[in-house]
């Protein structure tokens, strides 16, 4: 089996030898070159061209943006890991526009960066065998994302922005999802560390995914039966550690083999996200049938989706993945809902009313509006 090529990029030989040490035993991975500046980074890319990138961003004479989009503009098919000290979203924004296609923050662990080489690897090589089987040229090729047949379909619930509503749209969506259809429904809590699904669906003192951390190695569906918790409402809650302590051992490929499987014994999976670009969500994304963008009604939500909307393009989802959906539509905010849609370039699929008497009481009872409350404007949209 051909080893993952990993080439190192930053200015300082002591990183490049801590990273050369954290990867040198793993027996998928070879270090095949170092660069200590943005132009060494792009004549490397030249003469090896590495599978994978680790690109530091600040460097002396070219910075890891500026040499990131000339390499991605030549060689589409080197996947490019940006690693920074800072954690700004301007920062990853520009990142993720120049080609890179995850981002990492410095000190990481060796699971992280493990994890994060294998997965760009993964995505490359998807978008390698497109090309093949599709005929096109690797320079006018557009990445793809393919996702297995003969299991049940996968909604994710995305924002880049933090108190839009998303947990309190995810719960009501699974059990309206569970209420019209029938079929088996399961929602999972992927804000590993500040997960609210407990809290929205009035659950306590139940296993969570923390329990299947011991057998990371052996995740199936018997296993799943015994955590995933059985809801009034009839939907199975794979719910996310009850502290942010405890959700440090929780993994992301712990994650998303728990969505795999759920994924082959359930006929839809709701996840909850959290506001982010990272690792954990691109694979989630990646897996994901339908992404629902949440938004509402000020300056800096429309930003932040527009944002996720460019990245979404730039890492090659289909523009129908990605639905709009309005939360909290009002007439007094001062941006009339279809100039939303016309800014963003999307149309809304969803028009979720304010109603934050009744979302309020459903959060602190517990209960899903759509639950108890179907007269109510916002579960009628929901079921919508």
């Amino acid at each position: 089996m051909a080893k993952i090529r990993v080439a190192i990029v930053d200015d300082v030989q002591e990183s490049r030898d801590n990273i050369e040490r954290l990867l040198k035993f793993e027996g998928d991975i070879e270090i095949v070159g170092s660069a200590s500046r943005g132009q060494e980074a792009i004549e490397l890319a030249y003469n090896l061209e590495p599978d994978i990138m680790l690109m530091d961003v600040n460097m002396p004479d070219m910075d890891g943006v500026a040499a990131t989009t000339a390499i991605s503009a030549q060689f589409p098919n080197i996947g490019v890991i940006m690693m920074s000290v800072l954690n700004e979203p301007d920062l990853l924004r520009r990142s993720m526009l120049a080609g890179a296609r995850e981002f990492l923050v410095k000190p990481f662990s060796l699971d992280e960066l493990q994890s994060s080489v294998r997965n760009v690897h993964r995505l490359t090589a998807q978008t390698r065998r497109s090309v093949v089987n599709e005929g096109l040229s690797v320079s006018s090729a557009t990445p793809s994302v393919s996702r297995p047949t003969g299991r049940g379909k996968i909604i994710s619930l995305a924002s880049l922005k933090g108190g839009v509503g998303r947990s309190v749209i995810a719960s009501n969506f699974a059990v309206a999802l569970k209420q019209q259809s029938g079929q088996r429904v399961a929602l999972v809590d992927a804000n590993i560390s500040f997960g609210d699904i407990a809290v929205m669906m009035n659950v306590s003192d139940a296993k969570t995914i923390l329990d299947a951390v011991p057998y990371l190695r052996n995740v199936d569906a018997d296993l799943m039966s015994t955590i995933v918790e059985e809801h009034a409402s009839g939907v199975g809650l794979l719910l996310a550690p009850p502290s942010p302590q405890e959700a440090e051992v929780v993994t992301s490929d712990l994650v998303r083999s728990t969505i795999a499987v759920l994924a082959q014994t359930y006929d839809f999976v709701v996840i909850d996200t959290r506001p982010s670009f990272d690792d954990l969500n691109l694979s989630i994304f990646d897996l994901s049938d339908l992404m629902l963008l949440v938004v509402t009604m000020d300056m800096t939500a429309i930003k932040d989706a527009r944002q996720f909307l460019e990245v979404t393009e730039l890492l090659g989802y289909d523009a129908d993945r990605v639905r709009l959906v309005l939360n909290r539509n009002n007439t007094f905010s001062g941006i009339p809902a279809d100039e939303i849609g016309v800014s963003l370039k999307r149309p809304l699929w969803g028009r979720i009313p304010d109603e934050p008497g009744l979302v309020l009481r459903s959060i602190n009872e517990g209960i899903p509006l759509v639950s108890t409350t179907n007269e109510s404007k916002v579960a009628e949209e929901i079921n919508r």
